[in-house]
């Protein structure tokens, strides 16, 4: 039998095999693919499902944190407790519980249960000119106050600091542009800017020099009188340190050929 009859009798035979075998292989394998298909839909549909742009739902929405933060600022401008009513008054009647109940979760927001109040805690529990003074004055240390610092939950912290200071109670350090308070300390000294009785007298008693001795004075305890001018010092001193510079010897060059060259500067 040739190689063609055995080719022929391979085919006839793959060709009489039965295909159910087929049909379920490739059943399972369709059936395979669609799960597969079905499985990546699932997983992009959840993905799509998801925005990652939006922040999680806390419970609180961004017009509740609008409000919440006009009621703290609010409150921080009393000085005083603020009840419910007038926090609702002044939010035109938006201030629910919930804004309430979160009230309370701020740490600088004290809740009085009984009197149903709110008042905000400042840095600093300082909230006059008298507070302030006793505070400063308790100070172990003389390191100044921030006025940032006092101004936190004290709308009249500026005022108070201008009027201790014209009593000169306190010493205050300002800006140089705007002359905004930024330190305060306790004034322990006495009047500012004036000087004690014994000084004004022990300066009295220094009997100065006649002028005309002032330059022999001065000399003798090795300075310089102010009649001299600088100017011609710092010339002498400038002329003397001056070094003289010596004269430059010239490079002889092309000394192979001194022989063949002529001089005429020779006649």
């Amino acid at each position: 039998m040739s190689l063609a009859d055995d080719l022929s009798a391979f085919k006839n035979r793959l060709k009489a095999q039965p295909v159910l075998q087929k049909r379920v292989i490739s059943k399972i394998s369709n059936d395979r693919s669609n799960t597969n298909s079905d499985d990546e839909r699932r997983k992009k549909k959840i993905k799509t499902a998801t925005v990652y742009s939006q922040p999680a739902d806390t419970g609180i929405g961004s017009h509740v944190l609008t409000q919440l933060h006009h009621a703290v600022e609010f409150i921080k401008k009393q000085d005083q407790p603020v009840s419910a009513k007038d926090l609702q008054n002044y939010l035109s009647g938006q201030g629910g519980p919930t804004l309430l109940a979160n009230l309370r979760l701020i740490s600088r927001i004290n809740y009085d249960e009984a009197e149903k109040t709110y008042e905000y805690m400042p840095l600093h529990n300082i909230r006059s000119a008298a507070t302030l003074l006793a505070y400063l004055r308790r100070q172990p240390t003389f390191r100044g106050l921030s006025v940032k610092d006092l101004k936190d939950g004290w709308t009249g912290c500026l005022d108070a600091i201008d009027n201790l200071e014209r009593s000169g109670d306190i010493l205050v350090l300002r800006t140089k542009k705007e002359a905004t308070p930024r330190l305060v300390w306790a004034n322990m000294g006495g009047e500012i800017g004036g000087v004690d009785k014994e000084f004004v007298e022990a300066w009295e008693q220094i009997q100065l020099p006649l002028s005309s001795d002032l330059p022999r004075k001065l000399e003798e305890l090795g300075l310089k009188p102010t009649s001299v001018d600088p100017a011609t010092i710092k010339k002498a001193m400038a002329g003397q340190e001056r070094k003289q510079k010596k004269p430059r010897k010239g490079k002889i060059t092309n000394v192979h050929i001194r022989g063949v060259l002529k001089d005429f500067g020779r006649r």
